[in-house]
């Protein structure tokens, strides 16, 4: 049979059963058990919990996965996979549901479609015909993948583990590198940089960050921004974003510290009565994360007050030019 466009040309055939790429046969569901996630990834246990219900029931259509082989030596995030190395390109959630008994039966065997390709640009390729990071996949989700797959870095608190950071890392990222990131909606495509630039304060905020309550866009922001600023090892600010995780402040007298003042708009929202993730809305991050900025600034000096001064609204822009250094942060080095 022959397809014409609509000038009456021919579309070409391309021949991929002879190609090889393309096979297929049984696998042992323990071989198949045994095979890795493949490296793009995104947070299989976030989508489980979604999944559940339609998986407790083994059918014939759970059964066909999709497998990806490498046909030549390659390297992933610096790590070197040999020729013949096989990932699971889909079939994961199944994977780890089956895995946690939490499927009525589990398969003997499964049906695997197995691609062939020489590198593994192409096989992330291939993962996101599946999960398309565009698309299907949230950019919350993809999140997880950059940091543990990319970074070898495995989130702790549910915040980061859910990528409920994205809008707040997107922020951090203008106002420190305004050159580089401008653009006020999140780009898939931007956040494996944006994760380098401040994968230090990641990791130090995730270990603040137990109460995902306590912790919006402006205040994660704020807490990346401020890491940055004084670095991640600095105790007296990982003391103040503890407070903020714990929502403790001291509102005894007229003065009070800077995390206290941060504390409290966030339970009373007297100045921002709500907090949003767009720019340049009278509550939106602009003014938002430079309020923290400004009070994080004071809490730092051990300096008390009772109303924000002038040119508060303005601290978060200035913070891509300064850096505290201190006797940590020079240990660290």
């Amino acid at each position: 049979m022959t397809v014409t466009r609509s000038d009456g040309t021919l579309v070409p055939e391309m021949p991929i059963r002879e190609s090889g790429i393309i096979n297929s046969y049984w696998m042992t569901y323990d071989d198949f058990a045994a095979l890795p996630e493949v490296f793009c990834q995104r947070n299989t246990e976030g989508r489980l919990s979604k999944a559940q219900k339609h998986l407790a029931s083994l059918i014939p259509e759970h059964c066909v996965v999709f497998l990806a082989k490498l046909t030549e030596p390659g390297e992933v995030y610096g790590k070197k996979y040999p020729a013949g190395f096989r990932w699971r390109i889909d079939s994961n959630t199944r994977a780890l549901n089956w895995a946690r008994a939490g499927s009525d039966c589990i398969p003997k065997d499964v049906f695997v479609i197995e691609y062939s390709f020489d590198d593994p640009d192409r096989i992330r390729q291939s993962y996101n015909t599946f999960d398309s990071p565009d698309s299907v996949e949230r950019n919350q989700e993809k999140l997880y993948g950059i940091l543990s797959g990319m970074y070898r870095y495995t989130p702790q608190s549910s915040k980061l583990i859910k990528g409920q950071i994205i809008s707040a890392l997107n922020k951090a990222s203008h106002f420190y590198f305004p050159d580089v990131w401008n653009q006020g909606t999140v780009k898939a495509a931007e956040l494996p940089g944006q994760v380098g630039a401040f994968l230090e304060e990641i990791k130090a905020l995730d270990c603040v960050m137990k109460d995902a309550s306590s912790w919006d866009q402006a205040l994660v922001c704020a807490g990346l921004m401020a890491l940055k600023k004084y670095g991640t090892h600095n105790q007296k600010l990982l003391d103040g974003l503890q407070d903020i995780n714990d929502k403790a402040a001291n509102t005894r007298g007229k003065d009070w510290d800077g995390i206290s003042h941060i504390v409290d708009e966030w339970k009373t929202h007297k100045i921002f009565v709500s907090k949003e993730t767009l720019w340049h809305k009278e509550n939106g991050l602009n003014r938002t994360v430079s309020y923290c900025c400004y009070w994080i600034d004071k809490y730092m000096k051990d300096e008390t007050g009772s109303k924000f001064g002038k040119g508060w609204d303005k601290v978060a822009f200035q913070y891509k030019d300064q850096t505290v250094t201190t006797l940590n942060r020079l240990l660290v080095i």
